[in-house]
């Protein structure tokens, strides 16, 4: 009987470990393929981007890219992508000249195509109008 049971334990064990490398193995494939997500969107974050071609560029099926930002990120491809563009059109706002660019240029450089919702995505991601991030380089 004892020995029965330490067979069991030792199966246990042996599943539990065999369980335990498969999940390691995963997540590394998972990081790793975050990390030809985030090439992929610093070569193209000029550019717009579609999703079959981002998946096709990164080499992966959609639902697995959802799946691995969900997992490291807590948003879909396409709203980091959507936070990542933002942010491009902050720091450009920050160092633009307010006499010389506007926002809506500004807004086009950075693939949005419709001021209204830019400026209404903008203000929620970063408590402030576009304009307003502009026209304080005049003010410092």
């Amino acid at each position: 009987m004892a020995l029965e049971q330490e067979m069991m334990h030792a199966i246990v064990h042996c599943l539990a470990a065999n369980q335990a490398d498969e999940s390691s193995n995963a997540r590394h494939h998972h990081a790793a393929l975050m990390v030809r997500f985030e090439e992929t969107l610093g070569k193209y974050i000029d550019q717009k981007l579609s999703m079959p071609k981002l998946c096709a560029e990164v080499g992966v099926a959609e639902r697995t890219l959802r799946m691995c930002c969900a997992e490291f990120l807590g948003v879909s491809p396409s709203r980091y992508l959507l936070l990542r563009r933002l942010n491009k059109a902050r720091a450009a706002l920050r160092r633009a000249d307010p006499s010389k660019a506007t926002v809506a240029e500004v807004a086009r450089n950075h693939h949005f195509l419709e001021l209204g919702r830019f400026s209404v995505t903008y203000r929620i991601a970063f408590g402030e109008l576009p304009s307003v991030t502009l026209q304080r380089n005049s003010q410092t």
